[in-house]
């Protein structure tokens, strides 16, 4: 994994909540994983819960869990997202989707919104952001550090035949589809397999037209919703210490590139009412400098707005560099061709 980061690895954990526990007893019920294994993920998740505490997993587990998953049957999620489409009411499509989280919400926009706060995949190896727009919306998937191939295309389903059952017309189609920070075609994706043993740290997004998030959510129930709110949030103020400095520069970044504000080391300190020498050693307890998450997150999002199609000069402006010229050779060093080359070998043929 090229551009993994030991240290900050280290501090990366997998959130044991109802979506992993709901895996790791279909895992079991499968047999696809020990009964031993799924039922010591429950005891000690319950334990955990009764002393007001966090449980987690290290990734080497969960990744290895999964794995096994995935070696016995690569289509094992794909029966997972079965239960969803077989369904015969709502109540059990609610039960597969994330049963304790956004499913009462009003509308799909406000479903995306809740999945997308009660950070997605129930892991802080990722960082997500929910963009909408006047006539398009989008939420992207940015790893942090190199992820499995299959937390990506998770993703992907869990919209394609996970929530599209809670809309009122049972459709959420995508307008665009960037898979690993390359264009892809979101239909493919409904019979797409993982590649197992296969990362990558580059961006998975989604975009949809507004008409298709702003329609009524069957599930949709003001009380559930209110329950929603009022159980979930302890549960995120108790992860928030897990997100870190690294989380709020990340979100500093990308908020403020995005409005086209300019983007530094003092900028940000200031931002967080902090001294310059202060933020810095925040960021080193996590084994991270500013200017590597800078340059992180411009290499994710370079080559997902050239996905997009935006040309060489729009994308340097967007990523904050002041002349073109600079970010082209930021982007030969970070994939070793230039962005034109790129765009022709990336287009030639989708994902």
């Amino acid at each position: 994994m090229k551009h993994l980061n030991p240290q900050l690895a280290e501090k990366m954990v997998w959130f044991v909540g109802p979506a992993s526990l709901s895996m790791y007893n279909f895992g079991a019920d499968q047999g696809y994983l020990p009964n031993t294994r799924a039922a010591e993920i429950v005891e000690k998740a319950d334990e955990a819960s009764a002393r007001g505490c966090v449980y987690t997993l290290s990734l080497e587990e969960v990744y290895r869990d999964m794995d096994t998953i995935l070696k016995i049957d690569r289509k094992a999620f794909d029966q997972f997202w079965g239960a969803v489409e077989g369904a015969s009411d709502g109540e059990n499509t609610a039960g597969i989707v994330r049963a304790t989280y956004a499913v009462s919400q009003p509308t799909i926009r406000e479903l995306v919104r809740c999945i997308t706060k009660t950070t997605l995949m129930d892991t802080n190896t990722v960082f997500n952001v929910l963009i909408e727009g006047d006539q398009e919306s989008s939420m992207r998937f940015m790893p942090k550090i190199e992820v499995p191939d299959w937390q990506h295309l998770f993703l992907v389903k869990n919209f394609l035949r996970g929530v599209a059952p809670l809309g009122a017309t049972s459709k959420i189609p995508f307008k665009r589809l960037i898979y690993q920070g390359r264009q892809a075609d979101p239909a493919e994706f409904l019979t797409r397999q993982p590649v197992i043993g296969a990362f990558s740290d580059q961006c998975t997004e989604m975009v949809w037209d507004n008409q298709h998030l702003d329609q009524p959510s069957i599930m949709a129930n003001q009380a559930r919703a209110q329950t929603f709110e009022s159980m979930v949030s302890p549960t995120l103020k108790s992860r928030q210490p897990f997100a870190g400095t690294h989380e709020e520069v990340l979100i500093f970044i990308d908020t403020h590139l995005r409005s086209g504000r300019e983007v530094s080391m003092p900028l940000a300190a200031k931002y967080f009412g902090l001294q310059a020498s202060t933020l810095r050693r925040r960021l080193a307890r996590e084994g991270v400098k500013f200017s590597q998450i800078l340059q992180d997150y411009r290499r994710k999002d370079a080559m997902r707005l050239l996905s997009h199609g935006y040309s060489v000069k729009e994308v340097s402006q967007r990523l904050g560099y002041s002349e073109a010229s600079s970010f082209q050779h930021a982007f030969k060093i970070w994939f070793d061709t230039p962005p034109k080359r790129f765009c022709r070998n990336a287009f030639a043929e989708k994902l």
